[in-house]
């Protein structure tokens, strides 16, 4: 028997109440043995094995300086086994004498016998020509047949040399010190375990020092009697106790459509490419996936993650499969930001307790809803283990292959950067576009669905296609455009900080009509010749220019601007000639690469397959500016020169 806690001992480990736990036993939520104490009153012992492993634990750590008192408890009462409680040799045994048994008392009820204790010796003889390697004598035979009488089936199992399975040696003082040592994040040795438990006996407990087994004693019941999961949360912590052991929660896809789930997430490829300046980097992937199909849907190659890197991926994706109804996201502030999904966790309340106006966020704009993923849960995203199939699938094709660390790094590496055998920025992105959009999402599906295992994923995608929302180029630029806080519009109209450096945005239209007020505009990263004006009920007013002293030109961007800024920067170099690529000896031979790049070209002119929605939505951004001019509306600038000409001006 394991060892067994009072309810005191249970509450003290869980830190509730005696009453409580006594409560939850009484519900059954809690296994236990009720028995008499010394005083003829009911009590309860609760087996250790029966609370979480983290209590298990807990009261390892709780024990080892003040050792528990021996629990006395009652003699067992013996409880008739059923057969599936038996292993394949036992049930075999127990047939057998069960057979033997009532052969015994056949021959023994044969006409003419008149001496049944001759008949049991012939009996047995006769067993013994039989059987010859089995023990049988009349005892046995007695003993047998008084367990078949009684249906004990335990009492038909030689239990020779199997009376002290599942005991052990070791003082359960020692082992609790034992597992104080064992279960500790430095990832103590056993026999160091073993070595700080003798050490720890001297000191406390000399008397038990002596008594001490060996190794083998404690490794034997260290795998028996400690489960799994015990050992990994105390040895390794609770992160990777929740990835390996804790269970995790079932998604079902067969209620789900295309496009009402996308995931999102960023992927830092393993793979060394260079840019245009010959500056060697690892670029990053920023991937929509969808949840029912699995195919990537949007995706954009960067060299940073950021919300614009974001913004382009899900702007690929919706001009080429229509918007989601919802995206699971992390908490990265590539998504967590204020103009596109919203801040999430991040959000603070005000000081004041009054609400600031936020403007509606891109996904917002969209119509679609966003869902953040438990913090530090990558679990929950299907996505990370597809990242597995791109790191192995498609990183690997590449010569500047990295590995994800110093284990699985290439000895090739170092050489193929030396000779300059890199991709460019522009070719890695031309293979991984193929490779995504006419490898990945052409392959089989086999995701949780087993009714559609097989089916290319496109396919899968297009069938459970039901209803399609779409949206025009032109008005996607303006759904997708990114958002200011309010601010107050002054002399110089409203303003864009970037870089260190700031862009004046106004007219005299807008200033004339709203000095003073509050709004907040939009723009797009890739154009800051033009914002919108809003206000603060969200209605457009009207578009204003960049001021006529920008030192860049109207259509720079914002990273032209950033680049423009900075003090530091140097000239840029000279582009290098590329390499022509190596002439293999043996016209032959064919790289994965070139392999994987073939199979998507086929995919792509082969794949006839189109998505046929029932029902398709148009997606319209609907906006008309506040302030519309009318035939005979005033003109301001006629205004302002006749109010020159009154001052006596020109």
């Amino acid at each position: 028997m394991g060892q067994m806690l009072t309810a005191k001992q249970v509450a003290e480990v869980k830190g509730c109440s005696y009453q409580y736990v006594k409560r939850i036993i009484k519900e059954g939520k809690l296994q236990a043995q009720e028995i008499l104490n010394d005083k003829n009153r009911k009590t309860y012992l609760v087996p250790l094995e029966a609370l979480d492993e983290e209590l298990q634990q807990k009261w390892y750590q709780m024990n080892l300086e003040n050792p528990p008192e021996e629990i006395s408890t009652p003699e067992p009462v013996t409880d008739k086994k059923a057969v599936d409680h038996f292993s394949e040799s036992e049930r075999q045994e127990i047939d057998f004498w069960i057979s033997l048994v009532e052969q015994w008392q056949q021959y023994r009820m044969k006409p003419g016998v008149t001496c049944k204790a001759d008949v049991d010796k012939k009996f047995v003889a006769l067993c013994g020509l039989e059987y010859p390697d089995k023990e049988i004598s009349v005892d046995i035979l007695y003993r047998k047949w008084k367990a078949v009488k009684e249906n004990d089936l335990d009492g038909l199992i030689d239990k020779r040399g199997k009376w002290k399975k599942g005991t052990s040696s070791i003082d359960d003082t020692i082992w609790q010190a034992f597992l104080y040592f064992y279960l500790d994040e430095s990832q103590h040795p056993i026999q160091k375990c073993l070595d700080y438990t003798k050490m720890w006996a001297q000191e406390k407990r000399p008397d038990l020092y002596t008594d001490i087994p060996s190794y083998s004693a404690f490794y034997r019941r260290l795998n028996n009697e400690v489960p799994e999961g015990v050992k990994v949360l105390g040895r390794e912590g609770h992160k990777a106790y929740n990835d390996r052991c804790a269970p995790f929660i079932r998604r079902i896809y067969e209620d789900i459509e295309s496009n009402e789930w996308w995931i999102a997430d960023n992927h830092t490829f393993d793979v060394m490419v260079k840019d245009k300046n010959g500056n060697i980097h690892r670029p990053y992937l920023t991937a929509f996936l969808d949840a029912r199909s699995g195919i990537f849907t949007g995706f954009h190659i960067t060299y940073n993650p950021c919300s614009e890197a974001t913004l382009i991926a899900l702007r690929k994706g919706i001009l080429k499969y229509g918007i989601p109804d919802n995206i699971y996201v992390d908490n990265g502030r590539e998504f967590l930001t204020f103009d596109i999904g919203g801040l999430g966790h991040r959000k603070k309340k005000p000081k004041d307790g009054e609400e600031k106006f936020e403007p509606p966020g891109v996904f917002k704009r969209l119509g679609i809803n966003m869902t953040n993923a438990i913090v530090r849960n990558a679990k929950a995203k299907i996505i990370e283990r597809r990242f597995e199939d791109v790191k192995n699938d498609l990183s690997r094709l590449f010569n500047t292959y990295t590995g994800g660390s110093v284990v699985e790094k290439p000895e090739r590496l170092k050489f193929v950067l030396k000779k300059d055998q890199i991709y460019t920025d522009e070719e890695f992105e031309e293979y991984v576009t193929a490779v995504l959009e006419w490898y990945f999402n052409m392959e089989a599906y086999n995701g949780a669905v087993e009714a559609d295992k097989g089916k290319c994923k496109m396919d899968v995608f297009n069938e459970h296609l039901k209803r399609k929302r779409v949206a025009s180029a032109e008005e996607l630029n303006l759904m997708l455009m990114r958002s200011t806080r309010p601010q107050q519009v002054t002399r110089r109209g409203v303003h864009l900080d970037i870089g260190g450096g700031r862009i004046d945005f106004w007219n005299d239209d807008f200033v004339h009509l709203m000095l003073g007020k509050k709004v907040y505009f939009r723009y797009d990263p890739e154009n800051l010749s033009e914002v919108r004006i809003y206000d603060l009920e969200d209605r457009y007013i009207m578009s204003v220019p960049a001021d006529n002293t920008a030192v860049l030109s109207y259509n720079a961007s914002k990273d032209d601007v950033k680049a423009a800024m900075a003090k530091t920067r140097r000239l840029e170099r000279i582009a290098r000639e590329y390499k022509e690529n190596a002439i293999l000896a043996d016209v032959d031979k064919i790289t994965a690469m070139e392999l994987v790049l073939k199979q998507a070209e086929r995919n792509k002119a082969n794949y006839q397959g189109k998505p046929n929605p029932s029902l398709l939505e148009v997606q319209r951004a609907d906006e008309e500016p506040v302030f519309k001019k009318v035939v005979g509306g005033a003109d301001l600038d006629v205004m302002n020169r006749n109010a020159a000409i009154r001052r006596g001006g020109k």
